[in-house]
């Protein structure tokens, strides 16, 4: 072969190389487009598009007036860059630690462990596990230190800190919802997450439009609750003083609207503070005892029995008995003062208490099995349905399992276990005439977006359980309890009050009573004939003499529940010829404690508040309002809202107030109102009278 042979074979086989190179090319390119090009497709977003939920913010929970109890918050997570391979990293992670200590509260060798870590590319600062508040992220940007940064983000904030903390619950560190509504109402509260899908490049820089495929999360449901703010702080005012007064091992108190079965106010003690969960030594701190705790009633209980025996035409007011003690296949009973009082009434019987009289009405005439009836009708042994997680049915034995003993035992509120709401259900029956309400602490739920309703509480009638003639003449037999008998303690100015006191013996563990070991109550109801409200108060082991009574350490924390209540929502008076003078003790003298409800400036900006505090420590250069021309109702809410204890005299409206407008207010500052039944009764155009004792 020649050599243009040579050169044209050569050139021919190099052109088929690149034909068919080409070709393969073709074919290729045919196979990435076409073929593969749905997995390829697919396999370019995984490495370019990181996609995520969008988190949607937590609902609110309000309070029946629209005020917030539960929210979100501002917040902080500190962030430091420890990669080597980051030239913007924490250059000196000594003197970094140095710095951050004081500022987050952690030690300077905690912030070191973390600043050192060569296994992160970055780490999170968190002092106690939490988020920081806006105070101290601008302490933070103000040390400059290269490395650290801050991401704004929400936490779960209480405003008020530890009020109506079983209600609410709380969020743990890691977001889980624990107890109260945020455990029972998660699902609505929590609402639905958003996605999105952002394409970076290799060094992560996201792409110019690179938010691709991007759904907003919905936001969880707003919970309004039937809580009143106002009545829930008297609530929890009244058992401070008395927890620092008398130290009880527990105290329950609840506040409920009788005619519809709203709860009001519920508080406990020992609480704890929500926005602070974690500093609580003893878990039981969180149970709610209104639902939660069984114990054995007492003589509140015999208001059940003695309902029954009147239902049933088995009571005479007038008929008499021989007090003191009472024998049969039951043993021997005894009344609480052991030697009785003679021969007395049944009337009598009821207002002294007395345990024979409720064995005569329980055991001998009732029966086992209408006794056991009525305590079934009035929902004892199964829950009342509230809506709060761990309620619990308390303890009734089968009727089949009853002894003797335990049918006499159970006439007069022994060897029965209630909960606190089971009992203040079971009275409100009473109060509103013979029905039995399914409680409720959630009034409605809304759309947080449109703020439309979505879910609206209505009365729920359980059954009747006794006649309006039968619920009237409990009533007013329970009022001479109050104003005749062993509720004396607990009469009102103003307000007629029928209600039954109890106290009763606890139980060891190996089931005999223990000496000198009692829980006192009260559960009370005014105005008598046409109850507003419904007060029950339990108290556990107080440090009192026994000798003494509960009405020394119930009977404060009772009455002034239900007289600011009453006051607060203008509930008119019926107790004819009382004294129009009543003092509103709303507020203690002292100043706020943190995390509670701090005052706060009639009109000034409010800024968020911090995520970790309960709102300013105390009002500073507040003056005081004009109060004249508001009334009752307004001009305390007012007072209560500024931290003032206010006296007043009077009923209407506010004519006269002794600390003038204008005036300084110091946190306590008192003042004193005169009312007129018209704004213009009397008016002056200053305040007149001094201003009380510690004003200035």
């Amino acid at each position: 072969m020649d050599g243009k042979a040579a050169i044209k074979l050569r050139a021919l086989l190099i052109g088929a190389g690149i034909t068919l190179l080409f070709f393969f090319l073709l074919v290729r390119l045919f196979w990435l487009q076409v073929v593969e090009a749905d997995w390829l497709v697919a396999r370019a977003e995984r490495m370019w598009a990181a996609k995520g939920d969008v988190p949607p913010e937590r609902g609110a929970i309000l309070d029946r007036n629209g005020k917030e109890l539960a929210k979100n918050a501002t917040a902080y997570t500190v962030v430091a860059t420890v990669s080597p391979k980051d030239k913007h990293r924490v250059q000196d992670p000594v003197e970094a630690a140095r710095k951050l200590a004081p500022v987050l509260g952690m030690s300077e060798a905690q912030l070191l462990d973390l600043l050192t870590r060569r296994d992160a590319y970055q780490v999170e600062l968190r002092p106690g596990g939490w988020k920081i508040d806006r105070e101290k992220a601008n302490q933070v940007r103000k040390l400059g230190i290269e490395g650290i940064s801050l991401v704004e983000t929400t936490r779960r904030y209480y405003p008020n800190g530890e009020l109506a903390a079983h209600v609410l619950g709380y969020l743990s560190l890691d977001g889980k919802a624990l107890g109260g509504i945020e455990q029972a109402y998660d699902k609505a509260l929590t609402g639905t997450p958003g996605a999105r899908t952002v394409w970076r490049d290799l060094k992560q820089n996201v792409l110019p439009n690179g938010l691709k495929d991007a759904r907003p999360p919905k936001p969880g449901h707003t919970v309004v609750l039937t809580l009143d703010e106002q009545i829930q702080y008297f609530v929890e005012q009244a058992l401070d003083e008395a927890e620092k007064q008398f130290r009880p091992k527990r105290m329950t108190a609840i506040v409920m609207d009788p005619n519809t079965g709203e709860v009001l106010a519920m508080a406990n003690r020992p609480t704890f503070n929500p926005n602070r969960y974690w500093e609580v030594g003893d878990y039981g701190q969180f149970l709610n005892g209104a639902v939660s705790s069984v114990f054995e009633p007492g003589s509140t209980f015999k208001i059940i029995t003695l309902a029954a025996a009147i239902e049933e035409k088995l009571f005479n007011p007038s008929e008499t008995y021989l007090s003191g003690r009472i024998s049969g296949p039951f043993g021997t009973v005894r009344d609480h003062n052991r030697r009785g009082w003679g021969r007395i009434t049944f009337l009598e019987g009821v207002q002294k208490s007395s345990n024979v009289a409720f064995v005569i009405l329980g055991y001998q005439r009732l029966g086992k099995d209408r006794l056991y009836h009525y305590v079934m009708r009035f929902g004892f042994g199964e829950k009342t349905g509230i809506e709060l997680p761990g309620e619990v049915p308390g303890l009734l034995k089968r009727k089949h399992q009853m002894y003797p003993a335990d049918v006499a035992n159970l006439a007069f509120g022994q060897g029965v276990g209630v909960t606190a709401i089971q009992q203040a259900v079971a009275v409100s029956a009473i109060a509103n005439g013979g029905k039995l309400l399914k409680p409720h602490i959630v009034k409605e739920i809304r759309d947080a977006e449109t703020g439309k309703v979505v879910y609206r509480m209505q009365p729920e009638i359980r059954r009747r359980v006794v006649s309006e003639a039968t619920a009237k003449q409990v009533r007013d037999i329970l009022e001479t309890v109050v104003t005749d008998g062993t509720g004396q303690p607990y009469a009102l100015d103003g307000w007629r009050v029928a209600g039954k006191t109890g106290t009763a013996q606890k139980v060891g563990p190996d089931g005999r009573y223990l000496s000198g070991k009692y829980v006192y109550s009260f559960i009370g109801f005014a105005p008598k004939d046409h109850p507003r409200l419904l007060v029950y108060v339990v108290v556990d082991e107080p440090n009192v003499d026994p000798a003494l009574g509960g009405g020394a350490v119930v009977a404060p924390i009772f009455k002034t529940i239900m007289r600011n209540s009453l006051l607060y929502l203008n509930v008119p008076q019926d107790k004819p010829g009382a004294s129009d003078a009543a003092a509103f003790s709303a507020h203690p003298g002292h100043a706020p404690q943190p995390d509670r409800q701090a005052p706060r400036a009639v009109g000034a900006s409010e800024e968020a508040a911090p995520a970790d505090q309960g709102g300013e420590e105390a009002v500073q250069g507040v003056r005081m309002p004009d109060l004249r021309g508001l009334s009752l109702r307004d001009a305390l809410a007012l007072c209560v809202e500024l931290g003032l204890r206010a006296e007043f005299r009077g009923s209407g409206y506010v004519v006269r107030q002794s600390v003038p407008p204008g005036a300084p207010l110091p946190p306590d500052m008192r003042v004193r109102l005169e009312l007129a039944e018209s704004p213009l009764d009397g008016a002056a155009p200053d305040a007149v009278g001094e201003a009380a004792p510690g004003a200035r």
